[in-house]
Formats: C-alpha cells, sequence, structure tokens
C-alpha cells in the first residue's frame, strides 16, 4: 500500500482494499493503518475519499467527509451517509438516508416527495450522472430502486442471527453485493468527477437543510461517543465503540471498561 501514489493509482487502492473488505459485519478497526495518508494525497473527489475510507473500514474519517456532503445534489454522499449507517449497524438511519437519495433522485426535496416539492432546477440538474450514463444514481448503483432498501435489510437479518443459524453462502452473498455496490458507486464517481487532483475539496460541499442541522446537533453526543477509544477488560486490548457498544465484546462500554482518554 505503501507505494500508491497520485489520481492514477485509485484503482489499485479500491481493487487492494475490495479484495479485503467486509462490511456484513460492523468493522471494529480499518484494514490498513496507512490509508488516511495515502487517500489524502490522490486529492481525489471527497466522494470517492470517503468511499475508499468505508472500503478501509475506518468509518469515522468517512463519516468526517460525508456530513460536509448531506444534501442536495451531493446525492453521492448521502448514499454513502446511508452505506456508512448500514455498517455501522444504525440501520434505521440507513434506511432515512437511502429514502432521502431517492427523493432527490427523482427531484424532489429529500423527505417532501408527498408535498410534491421539487428541488430548484439548478440543484436537480447537478445530481445528474456523467457522460456515458442517463440513469439516476440510484438505478445505476443497484439497477432496482428496491435493491438499496432490500441490501439493509438483508444485513440486518444477517446480523440478528446466532452463529450457527448463520451459512456460508448467505455471507458470501452479502459480501458480493455490498462490493458490486461499492464498484458502481466508484464507476459513477469517475465518470462524474473525474480522477484529476481536486486542489480545493471544499468546492464538493454543500449546505446542509435546516432540518439536517437540527439532526446533526441532536446527534453531537452520540458521535462523540462513536470515536472514543476505550479498553476493553474482558478483552485485555484497546477497542472501539460503536455508539455505546464496545465492539470487542458487544457489551455496553460503559459497563465493561475504562475510557482511554483519546479520539481517534
Amino acid at each position: 500500500m505503501a507505494n500508491y501514489n497520485g489520481p492514477k493509482q485509485l484503482d489499485s487502492v479500491t481493487s487492494a482494499l475490495l479484495q479485503g473488505t467486509n462490511l456484513v459485519h460492523p468493522p471494529q478497526k480499518p484494514q490498513y493503518s496507512n490509508v488516511g495518508s495515502i487517500i489524502a494525497d490522490l486529492h481525489v473527489h471527497p466522494t470517492l475519499e470517503a468511499l475508499v475510507h468505508i472500503l478501509n473500514h475506518d468509518l469515522p474519517s468517512a463519516h468526517f467527509l460525508v456530513r460536509h456532503m448531506q444534501a442536495p445534489p451531493a446525492v453521492e454522499g448521502m448514499l454513502l451517509h446511508g452505506i456508512l449507517h448500514r455498517a455501522e449497524g444504525d440501520f434505521p438511519n440507513a434506511h432515512a438516508w437511502i429514502s432521502d437519495v431517492k427523493d432527490a433522485c427523482e427531484g424532489f426535496q429529500p423527505k417532501k416527495q408527498d408535498r410534491g416539492e421539487k428541488l430548484e432546477e439548478d440543484v436537480a440538474r447537478k445530481i445528474c450522472g456523467g457522460p456515458g450514463t442517463d440513469k439516476s444514481l440510484v438505478l445505476f448503483v443497484y439497477d432496482d430502486e428496491e435493491e438499496a432498501g432490500q441490501l439493509i435489510k438483508d444485513v440486518a437479518e444477517f446480523r440478528k442471527k446466532k452463529q450457527s443459524e448463520r451459512t456460508e453462502s448467505e455471507q458470501t452473498g452479502l459480501e458480493k453485493r455490498i462490493r458490486w455496490e461499492s464498484q458502481k458507486i466508484v464507476e459513477w464517481c469517475k465518470m462524474k468527477f473525474g480522477t484529476e487532483a481536486l486542489v480545493d475539496a471544499s468546492q464538493a460541499w454543500v449546505k446542509n437543510s435546516e432540518e439536517i442541522n437540527k439532526i446533526s446537533s441532536e446527534m453531537v453526543s452520540v458521535e462523540y461517543l462513536r470515536a472514543i477509544r476505550i479498553f476493553c477488560h474482558s478483552q485485555r486490548s484497546c477497542a472501539s465503540t460503536l455508539g455505546h457498544v464496545c465492539l470487542l465484546c458487544t457489551q455496553p462500554w460503559k459497563c465493561c471498561t475504562t475510557i482511554i482518554l483519546e479520539c481517534y
């Protein structure tokens, strides 16, 4: 991984990460510790950067980026926000983001399609894909409008099962669908944004709606907990958290751990 450098290496980075990514289960730590610096050197569009972090199982780094792209026309960032929540196990939020993406791709304000509130014309135009496709983002990535929501449901059902109830074919099938999803998002983003160096990533940022700002402020405490590093006494090892849960022993961290006063 240390030899990758520059926008032309994006394919090599994503290919390497896709081989080992396993987002059927909640990721406990990044696949590679140095990917953050590697992807920063590529200077690609932040949507592609966020996806690379997700494939590397570095959800906090991905979350930082997608929170700057969570309103139309940044439907790609919104979709990644849903995928990120699915990986974390926050399935209601995953469904909510996918629903917002569908609304926007159909030309409506997220959560306001039933009222007939359309996006502004210039915003709706920017949602379209790049040269090579006339499909919406949802149809390009999933082929079927229901597949995005179904994938969330299937991952949730798989995780609910006991280890003895899970089959290898079921897990392999989910992994294949998640990898295909990621590959299609990469393809879409390369067509739309290109892979040349983007010196100022803030060009891709979008202003949040008032509703999103309110939700984000209410989730500050949860986001802080998600970033805490802890010491898991039962496993005698440092660990990450998912909300209030230790990712090593799956017990509430307040009950089983001592907080390490460093965030990552």
